[in-house]
């Protein structure tokens, strides 16, 4: 399994351990971004959410942008070391794989902003964001290619090169949650669990009383 911030997010691990009063002025951002908007939101009102002035706002944040940059980098870190930790302890591949599907899209479907923003079918992120989405989804890549390589070693999974059916896998997963044209609508039970099945049939999947 991937261990906690040693891939390629790892540099930005730091974020989990940031002070108290940085933590809390992300939070409160996002409260304000999901309810208003990133447009509508100004840094004079995360700053009086926050009880600070607008200066000790800037000392932690140089602008808005990067404020935003921050909490999706935050965020991404916070649910993938909440969802390693519960994955972690499922000894199966295969349950473990539809596991971290099921809390990946739960998480998605609670926070349409943050959907919104890795979308961003309008490219207005973009410019600030840089390569913040790309470092989130290689991240998330990555778990699919660990979950494949313990499935093979345990002959849950058939022979494949993980990393390309890595990809691939992230690619569905993508495209069935925050990628599609109606991102910000939630996925039926019934077609998250044929997208589900599907995906275990593609990697040749075992049930747990399969010789």
């Amino acid at each position: 399994m991937v261990e906690n911030c040693k891939t390629v997010l790892g540099f930005y691990c730091f974020w989990l351990m940031e002070s108290e009063k940085r933590a809390q002025i992300l939070s409160l951002a996002k409260k304000r971004f999901e309810r208003f908007g990133f447009n509508k939101t100004t840094v004079d009102e995360i700053a009086r959410d926050a009880g600070i002035s607008k200066r000790t706002l800037y000392q932690e944040f140089e602008s808005k942008e990067k404020i935003l940059e921050e909490l999706l980098m935050f965020e991404a870190l916070s649910v993938r070391k909440a969802i390693l930790n519960q994955i972690g302890k499922i000894p199966n591949p295969a349950e473990k794989l539809q596991t971290y599907i099921r809390l990946s899209n739960k998480y998605l479907e609670q926070n349409p902003f943050i959907v919104n923003v890795l979308n961003d079918a309008s490219g207005f992120y973009a410019p600030f964001l840089k390569e913040k989405p790309h470092i989130i989804e290689t991240g998330i890549e990555e778990i699919f290619i660990s979950i494949l390589t313990e499935g093979m070693a345990k002959g849950i999974f058939r022979k494949m090169d993980e990393k390309v059916v890595g990809h691939c896998l992230f690619l569905l997963f993508k495209g069935f949650t925050y990628g599609r044209q109606n991102a910000d609508q939630p996925v039926g039970a019934s077609q998250l669990n044929e997208f589900i099945q599907f995906i275990l049939n593609g990697v040749g999947a075992k049930s747990s009383n399969e010789p």
